[in-house]
């Protein structure tokens, strides 16, 4: 019943079938306790993924609880702890509580380089980017948004080419670098098109403002 409502769960929610993978969650928790890491931590990306972030939070702490207990976790294992870090600290970020969402995003980013994974970099320094925006440290933000998208050319990270590419694409443009950011707006909407992804008519609207 683990493994196999790992693999269902994880495949309905690849492919954004929300409901269907909290179904095998929920019935994985009917009969099993405590709940394992991956269903926690899958359950949190449920709720997370559909903007319901009050009941995200437990099930995102009971994961943290879980992977102390696992006995070997591998490399698959810590990079669903990352990304249980980053999303843990996108809740306090929206609440406005920026230290305790970095201190997450500071623990992500060190898993995800200890254990070489690039791709699991990209969203934390995105984040952390973010951040350093709302506190008006722009010297920062563009030093951590050009950190992910370097390392987004580097692995062809296609959603991190996109969605940092949008963000720093815009702000260089903004800041008068046409010659640097159009490049990355245009990519951007490559990208989101070719995938028909939500946000590339606004990048669309960019180029036309920028051009």
């Amino acid at each position: 019943m683990d493994d196999l409502g790992e693999r269902l769960a994880g495949r309905y929610y690849a492919r954004a079938l929300y409901q269907p993978a909290q179904r095998v969650c929920q019935a994985v928790a009917e009969k099993m306790k405590p709940l394992p890491f991956w269903c926690s931590n899958q359950l949190g990306m449920i709720y997370f993924s559909t903007g319901n972030y009050a009941p995200a939070l437990p099930c995102f702490q009971a994961a943290l609880e879980a992977f102390e207990r696992l006995e070997k976790p591998d490399g698959s294992d810590f990079k669903d702890l990352g990304t249980t870090l980053n999303n843990i600290s996108q809740i306090y970020d929206a609440r406005g509580d920026y230290a305790t969402a970095l201190s997450y995003l500071e623990r992500s980013l060190k898993i995800s380089q200890e254990i070489g994974d690039k791709s699991g970099q990209i969203p934390t320094l995105h984040n952390m980017a973010q951040i350093a925006w709302n506190q008006d440290n722009f010297e920062k933000y563009l030093k951590l948004e050009m950190q992910a998208y370097q390392l987004a050319i580097e692995t062809q990270d296609a959603m991190g080419l996109f969605q940092v590419g949008q963000d720093l694409g815009d702000v260089l443009c903004q800041m008068g670098q046409k010659a640097q950011g159009l490049p990355l707006l245009q990519q951007a909407y490559q990208i989101g098109q070719a995938a028909g992804l939500p946000g590339t008519e606004q990048i669309k609207e960019l180029i036309e403002k920028f051009s």
